[in-house]
């Protein structure tokens, strides 16, 4: 589907404030308020947009640390993959979770107390994952940038 100006600037302002209501998106791209709400729904009803959510501020709720760990499965079943990737989905701490290529197979981000809920985390939890055969953990510093999805400067390309 071709996405036009006016859709392109309407994705761009949901993407930096969700509760825009219609009026006030309306007013931002230029639209009457119900042909603006009309693109709206035709957006999320073609999965464009696909959901909106609150942002969390998880050093306020206590999980400071977060960890990026890359995973070798054991690739002696393809099934490996499909059983690990339920399994991490019944894990809370596990925010993110990716197929790789190259040296790891997959990785996960997750987001801990402190470093004693990381430690208890890799020995009680990520060992039960299905076919882990071998770890490297990274402990985040400092986030520098942090996005939610896609950037709305990369619409204007479109």
């Amino acid at each position: 589907m071709a996405l036009d100006r006016i859709d392109r600037e309407i994705l761009r302002a949901l993407q930096l404030k969700g509760r825009l209501s219609v009026v006030e998106l309306a007013k931002q791209v230029n639209l009457t308020n119900s042909p603006c709400a009309d693109r709206v729904k035709r957006l999320e009803k073609e999965g464009i947009i696909k959901g909106y959510h609150a942002e969390l501020d998880p050093e306020k709720l206590g999980l400071d640390v977060q960890v990026f760990i890359h995973i070798r499965l054991d690739q002696s079943s393809f099934s490996v993959f499909e059983k690990f990737a339920s399994a991490v989905d019944l894990m809370p701490e596990i925010e993110e979770c990716y197929s790789l290529s190259g040296d790891f197979d997959t990785m996960i981000k997750i987001r801990v107390k402190d470093m004693k809920a990381y430690r208890t985390f890799m020995s009680s939890k990520l060992g039960t994952l299905p076919g882990v055969i071998q770890t490297r953990s990274e402990v985040v510093i400092e986030e520098h940038k942090k996005s939610f999805g896609i950037n709305p400067d990369q619409l204007t390309n479109l």
